[in-house]
């Protein structure tokens, strides 16, 4: 029973993991179109209420570009490693 558990941890890890980004990739697209259009577009540049969406939503692709090559790069370069074997005493 203690191996069974042993061997759910790697997935709980993998879970958490996927849940993060997930969330990242929801959570920061979606923040970064109303900052800049709120920040940016409305306050400093003062433009049109149109024009402000639209260049926050170009903003919001990008960044959600952004944060689904970043996920994309850790689901690549993650290697396996295999667990540590234990050292036999003599």
């Amino acid at each position: 029973m203690i191996e069974g558990k042993a061997n759910e941890l790697p997935d709980f890890q993998v879970f958490r993991t996927v849940i993060k980004y997930c969330l990242f990739i929801i959570i920061v697209p979606v923040l970064s179109f109303f900052v800049v259009k709120i920040l940016l577009f409305d306050s400093l540049l003062r433009l049109e209420a149109v024009t402000s969406s639209v260049y926050s939503a170009v903003v919001a692709v990008v960044v959600l570009h952004v944060t689904l090559g970043l996920y994309i790069y850790r689901a690549y370069s993650e290697t396996d490693k295999p667990p540590a074997k234990p050292v036999k005493k003599d």
